[in-house]
């Protein structure tokens, strides 16, 4: 069973510029203190873009709405007052002097990385060197749903 799913965990927020990282409020806490509590359950049930939509337009806001206000609201770095990076629940800050630690983190995180896991795992190691960068995001390409069907169709032409 996945832990995240049962358990409210603050969220990991991390400055770049400060190279320090911060656990603040819960999105499921934010939203209950802001009586969004319903709407973001409600969300959270809906699957299908038609059923979001039709539940967006009844609510009088959206999904990403919220979690816009929650970021805006909550990911202020409290030593530098810039916007911190959304790191997810298994990220852990490597030390504030190991500056080599924190690019990598930041690569990571400019290409799209976080540490977003179900609390089993996170399913990636990140490099411990730069040089390892090219091979890791080499080895875990991100393809879009148009390369997937291209693949595809080539495997079954053989």
């Amino acid at each position: 069973m996945c832990r995240y799913a049962t358990t409210n965990y603050k969220s990991h927020f991390a400055c770049f510029d400060c190279r320090k990282a911060f656990k603040k409020t819960s999105i499921a806490d934010w939203t209950r203190r802001r009586g969004l509590d319903d709407a973001f359950r409600r969300f959270q049930m809906t699957r299908g873009r038609e059923h979001l939509t039709k539940l967006e337009a009844q609510l009088g806001t959206t999904l990403q709405g919220i979690f816009d206000a929650y970021l805006a609201d909550v990911s202020k770095c409290p030593q530098c007052d810039r916007r911190m990076a959304a790191m997810g629940l298994d990220f852990k800050a490597p030390r504030m002097n190991d500056v080599e630690a924190w690019e990598i983190v930041q690569a990571l995180y400019d290409h799209g990385f976080a540490f977003q896991g179900c609390g089993c795992d996170v399913g990636y190691a990140p490099p411990e060197k730069r040089s390892g960068l090219e091979d890791f995001f080499r080895e875990h390409e991100r393809e879009s749903d148009g390369l997937r069907l291209l693949a595809r169709f080539r495997s079954a032409r053989k």
